[in-house]
């Protein structure tokens, strides 16, 4: 991709996650806790081979972001599906407690969910080595 192109997902990457006046407050605890929920429902979903090497969720420390790191199984519709479907949390209530995105990232693909606007959905080529 052109740099330019690149230039401008980084930064809407960025946006996504920042919080705007009028946005709730992060709430670490509540990202923590809807962290620890979906692990197992993360597990369930990875279709990769070494799921051992390249599952777990991460929740960023300000509790903005939660990162569903898999083998292989990442597509758009991956983190709505983890938190709507497998945790039963709707994204509005995500928004409601801070967390802002919602990420999946196997060894190919990130795609980066939007909890203030579940059709605000941006996908990359993002190979994970770790």
């Amino acid at each position: 991709m052109p740099v330019e192109v690149q230039q401008k997902a980084v930064a809407y990457m960025v946006a996504m996650g920042a919080p705007r006046p009028g946005d709730a407050n992060a709430d670490p605890d509540f990202a923590q806790s809807l962290g620890e929920k979906l692990r197992p429902v993360l597990l369930a979903m990875d279709r990769g081979a070494d799921k051992g090497r390249f599952n777990r969720v991460e929740v960023l420390p300000s509790g903005r972001q939660i990162d569903l790191l898999m083998a292989g199984g990442c597509d758009e519709k991956t983190p709505s599906r983890a938190v709507v479907q497998g945790a039963g949390v709707p994204l509005t209530t995500l928004a409601a407690h801070g967390v802002f995105v919602v990420r999946c990232n196997d060894v190919r693909i990130q795609c980066l969910q939007s909890t203030r606007d579940p059709d605000d959905v941006l996908c990359t080529t993002a190979p994970r080595h770790r």
